[in-house]
């Protein structure tokens, strides 16, 4: 018994990150595993804090003036490559993205809003070439 418990925990210790790093991998569509992405054009957008992705403004935000920046905060590193502003009835508007590096935070200048309800629209793509989208709703005060 004091041999089997070792060999156990061991294993697990082993097999449980793996998991996670695919479950991690594919939080853009909700599909299980990086090979699920094969085919997709465009990532699905997620649902941010189930992933552990945090975005300022927040999903549901009333702001006190216009947000001077987008933000996303990602549990692994990520490329920013497309954040649109779509403000309620009028034509969405490509904010630019900076090329960077990978990294756990990203950011976009946005451009200054007036009072009304907002949908921002956000792609990443991973080290790996996996995409997460995600969507922002935000009232501006």
């Amino acid at each position: 018994m004091r041999k089997i418990i070792p060999a156990v925990a061991m294993s697990l210790a082993l097999v449980v990150p793996t998991l996670a790093q695919a479950a991690a991998a594919c939080c853009c569509c909700g599909n299980e595993g990086q090979d699920a992405h094969a085919g997709h054009s465009q990532a699905a957008p997620a649902d941010n804090a189930a992933h552990g992705v945090v975005t300022s403004p927040a999903d549901g935000a009333m702001t006190n003036g216009s947000p001077d920046w987008f933000t996303a905060t990602f549990p692994h590193a990520m490329t920013l490559k497309a954040v649109t502003v779509t403000a309620e009835g009028q034509a969405a508007v490509e904010v630019p993205v900076a090329a960077a590096a990978a990294t756990t935070r990203v950011s976009a200048d946005l451009p200054t809003l007036a009072p009304g309800n907002y949908v921002l629209n956000w792609t990443a793509e991973g080290a790996d070439g996996h995409e997460m989208a995600g969507v922002v709703r935000f009232m501006v005060h």
